[in-house]
């Protein structure tokens, strides 16, 4: 007999508009009334979980039949000085073994409140925005790298994006319950799926707002603080680069020191800091352009006029010296580790006292008038302090700590919530509630939970049996100071001379000694620094262990 096949249309699913859905608190928390009066059903939810497995737990969760229990994974962490129950809450990084995910249902709004999944073959797009909390209470998006101002309930053009992925939910509710009734009847699986994503504590550091003027900040404090010309970040490495080796250098019975190398690094080292501290004083030197007439860029320059040094066995200005360095040709690269100027023609000497000699104040202290460190200090005082480029970016508006503001203040601590998003063009989005507020802990936050970590020392009694698996390779100048290393130091002796040889070496160690090495090193100074800090009562607890008898049958100490 043949059977007529009758065909059949499949009608078109409209599409939904954003008026159609909502984002509610996940499905697992339906169990109490449903409806615009019932307190948090509009909320997303924050769950915390203290496994690195975090993902798999949350799935098993929903998927094994007591859903319910998501309730259970609220954060225990609350920002200080807040209520536990409606204070903002305290997320800590994933070093402490702390992981959290937020966690949603969009649903439609017809009776049933049924899902609603993203379709991508419609255009259709999840995910989530993390919103900074002004001190007005109103949000702030995060564009770019820069917190803007935006609606509560709009989506910024260019707002940062965070994922969003699904998860089933297995059915869990009692029969004429309010999660049976929304479909998530006990034993039904996949009766209903949420949306969920990582919220990246981690990324405190890139989220939390830079200072914008941490050089103006700085001046600020100098005279409140009473901050000498000493404490400008400029003249501490012009200290550190330039006037502490030259003090070294000229230190007498010094043996062992390559002079010219030595005395040609102090100088490029003094000319970068000058090319970058200094600009109106380094064209001085290179192009002879006027100073202002008794400023203390002039006073600088004269004082390094009047300094003589040996070049080439030739008593020549410091400025002139100077000047070789970049013209002809531009040998500061150099102080970066370029070497493709290749070396200076000349031979520098800052060690010998030239005729007349150096100033006997030209290496002293920033309080001695005519030093390098004291004129140098004049001349920075009055620029506009900028950042080093090491830094951009690295200064936060609130630093490390609860620290307290100058007047007393409490100071404030960035608040956050997250908003769940939907997206399907040309519907105009549809955002989430806000999340309950919450701060982002640091690293090292002092209310952080503990990472169990266990290392297990090895036997004295191997030592023999270690392997030597850690290789280290030296390349031929490292293996040349190393040589020079030798207990004539402890003498005052200086370096033993080194062969010039271009030979490097490479060692094999074993890792389960270093182990130890490290393990004693670190109590040896612990305990040296226990007379400054005073921390070894809070630094352990001990538990003894018994342990089976080594069955070594061979000779023991």
């Amino acid at each position: 007999m043949t059977q007529t096949m009758i065909p059949t249309r499949v009608l078109p699913i409209p599409k939904h508009s954003s008026s159609d859905l909502q984002w509610l608190a996940p499905s697992p928390l339906w169990r109490g009334p449903v409806g615009p009066a019932a307190s948090g059903i509009a909320q997303p939810w924050i769950a915390e979980f203290a496994s690195d497995d975090f993902v798999t737990d949350f799935t098993r969760l929903l998927a094994g039949g007591h859903a319910d229990d998501l309730e259970q994974t609220a954060p225990s962490g609350v920002a200080a000085g807040t209520s536990t129950a409606t204070g903002p809450f305290r997320l800590y990084q994933p070093l402490s073994m702390r992981y959290y995910l937020v966690t949603a249902t969009l649903a439609c709004r017809r009776p049933g409140i049924p899902d609603h999944l993203v379709s991508a073959r419609e255009g259709d797009r999840a995910f989530f925005v993390l919103r900074q909390l002004a001190p007005d209470g109103t949000e702030r998006a995060r564009v770019g790298r820069q917190w803007v101002p935006v609606a509560g309930a709009a989506l910024a053009d260019g707002e940062e994006e965070h994922p969003l992925h699904t998860a089933p939910v297995t059915g869990f509710g009692t029969p004429g319950s309010t999660a049976a009734r929304l479909g998530l009847p006990a034993g039904r699986e996949a009766a209903r799926r949420v949306y969920f994503g990582y919220i990246p504590v981690a990324q405190r550091q890139s989220v939390e707002p830079v200072l914008a003027d941490p050089a103006a900040a700085l001046a600020a404090l100098r005279q409140p603080l009473g901050l000498g010309p000493l404490d400008d970040p400029a003249v501490d490495t012009l200290v550190d680069r330039v006037v502490v080796p030259w003090t070294q250098l000229r230190k007498p019975g010094t043996t062992g020191l390559n002079v010219g190398y030595a005395s040609l690094f102090v100088l490029l080292d003094l000319m970068a800091w000058l090319r970058q501290e200094q600009k109106a004083v380094y064209q001085r030197i290179v192009f002879g352009t006027a100073l202002p007439g008794g400023s203390a860029a002039e006073a600088l320059y004269d004082g390094l006029e009047a300094v003589e040094l040996l070049v080439d066995g030739t008593e020549t200005s410091l400025t002139d010296a100077l000047r070789s360095l970049v013209d002809p040709r531009d040998y500061l690269p150099l102080t970066e580790g370029d070497d493709s100027p290749g070396s200076p023609p000349s031979t520098y000497d800052l060690r010998s006292d030239p005729s007349p000699p150096l100033p006997a104040a030209w290496l002293a202290g920033h309080q001695t008038s005519g030093s390098l460190t004291q004129l140098a200090a004049a001349a920075v005082e009055g620029n506009k302090r900028t950042l080093p480029p090491e830094l951009q970016g690295m200064i936060r508006e609130h630093g490390p700590g609860r620290t307290p503001n100058l007047d007393g203040t409490a100071a404030s601590v960035p608040r956050y919530v997250i908003r769940l998003v939907w997206v399907s063009p040309p519907c105009r989005p549809v955002l989430s509630e806000p999340t309950r507020a919450f701060e982002l802990a640091r690293a090292m936050d002092a209310d952080a939970p503990a990472r169990p970590i266990l290392l297990q020392l090895p036997d004295i009694n191997n030592l023999r049996q270690f392997n030597r698996g850690v290789a280290i390779e030296m390349p031929p100048s490292l293996r040349k100071v190393l040589t020079q290393v030798t207990p004539k130091i402890l003498k005052e002796e200086g370096l033993e001379q080194a062969l010039e040889v271009q030979l490097g070496k490479i060692c094999s160690l074993s890792l389960q000694i270093i182990f130890l090495v490290a393990f004693i090193v670190m109590f040896i100074f612990l305990i040296l620094l226990n007379i400054v800090f005073w921390w070894l009562p809070f630094l352990k607890i001990c538990f003894p262990i018994p342990m089976v008898a080594s069955t070594t049958k061979g000779p023991r100490p």
